[in-house]
């Protein structure tokens, strides 16, 4: 009898329950609650660098369910929306931008500006002098590329411009403050590559022997397919935009960029690119690259260094060879990086741990050591005059 009771119990469970499971939409809190949540966000800001002007960037605070539903592939530790070929995410800090005010920080006088509609804008990028600044828009099936100008508070779009942000820095200005440095979808790419419906060979991963100990990653690659995607969308077209024309000017051929990077001469670029073999155990930036500097034809002029895949990091360690690769702001074409002493391995006993090395063009000289740090170097400022710079470094152990 008991046993008799336990199974009627458990069917009008069942069958109630799936009474329930029809479609629903969702649902909303009380009405105050509401309120409280749906208040207008204040502006977030981003002030001119001639210091003359601000603009406050318009924002919905709360991402929409379209959005958080739209395809995501995993591909070498990024999240890509194959639709845009940007992030899966749009915006800023998980915040879309909706419009734009340019305000006077002066007098406080205030011009709306006209922005694409159903607008998703990206992070503000300021020329130099403060004269226009460039922004991103996604749309359903792309990126575009906008320039605003501040004398005429208007907003222009380049047109052929599709923006590729799905590694690396899509877009920046040059020293000349009217020209564009940009990652565009490579044209010429075709359909994406299709999964196999049947696997072409085992996946197979390599020890050498050697203990590696590593942390974990999520989204991360897994098989040929997924290598194949990233190579899809994560390859760019370096572009020069001339903003006042909209000429675009390709650079050099496709390739999937990491740091781009332009001296303040403007001639010279530093860039890196990505290069086989990838690895499904690390993201994006352990893989193996190439560190140059090429002029702005494409041509290499210089190889800083050919970095093998970062999978022999001790932990809480660097790589070996150069790292942290710039220009010197107040050179016109000087590389300064930093370098281990101690192979890169923080539990060594050493008298300094790094040191940073300068080498200026046409780069066919024997790099300058500037000087040893005892501590692992973080970060180096540079000042505006008398060759004066600021050096971080940092002791794990206290």
């Amino acid at each position: 009898m008991q046993r008799r009771t336990t199974v009627l119990t458990l069917s009008l469970m069942l069958i109630y329950g799936l009474a329930g499971l029809g479609q629903s939409s969702y649902q909303k809190p009380p009405k105050a609650v509401q309120e409280v949540l749906n208040a207008p966000a204040p502006p977030m800001v981003s002030i001119s660098p001639a210091h003359d002007k601000m603009l406050l960037l318009g924002n919905d605070r709360y991402p929409s369910i379209a959005e958080f539903a739209e395809p995501m592939l995993r591909l070498a530790g990024q999240r890509v929306n194959p639709n845009t070929n940007g992030p899966h995410r749009s915006g800023r800090s998980g915040v879309t931008i909706t419009g734009l005010t340019l305000k006077n920080i002066s007098d406080g006088k205030e011009q709306k500006l006209t922005v694409p509609a159903n607008a998703k804008l990206g992070a503000i990028i300021w020329a130099q002098d403060g004269k226009s600044f460039a922004v991103t828009n996604t749309t359903a099936t792309g990126i575009e590329l906008w320039v605003g100008d501040v004398a005429t508070a208007k907003l222009t779009r380049i047109k052929d411009a599709q923006i590729n942000a799905v590694y690396g820095e899509p877009l920046q200005w040059m020293p000349d403050a009217r020209t564009l440095l940009v990652q565009l979808v490579d044209s010429k790419r075709g359909a994406p590559p299709a999964a196999p419906k049947v696997p072409v060979g085992p996946t197979i991963q390599e020890n050498f022997g050697k203990a590696t100990p590593a942390a974990t990653f999520q989204d991360l690659l897994k098989n040929a397919h997924d290598e194949a995607l990233f190579d899809y969308y994560a390859t760019s077209q370096l572009a020069l935009v001339d903003t006042k024309s909209g000429k675009l000017s390709m650079l050099g051929k496709p390739a999937i960029y990491g740091q781009i990077d332009a001296a303040p001469d403007g001639q010279h670029l530093l860039i890196s690119r990505l290069q086989k073999p990838y690895s499904y155990l690390l993201t994006a930036d352990a893989f193996p690259k190439e560190i140059e500097v090429i002029d702005r034809s494409g041509k290499v002029l210089h190889k800083v260094a050919s970095l093998p895949l970062a999978d022999q990091v001790p932990i809480e360690g660097v790589p070996m060879g150069p790292r942290g690769v710039q220009w010197r702001p107040t050179e016109a074409a000087t590389l300064v990086w930093t370098e281990a002493l101690d192979g890169g391995d923080v539990k060594k006993k050493v008298a300094h741990r790094d040191h940073i090395l300068m080498l200026k063009a046409p780069f066919n000289g024997q790099p300058t050591e500037v000087m040893k740090t005892e501590h692992r170097l973080m970060r180096v400022m540079f000042g505006e005059k008398n060759g004066l710079a600021m050096i971080t470094d940092f002791d794990r152990n206290r």
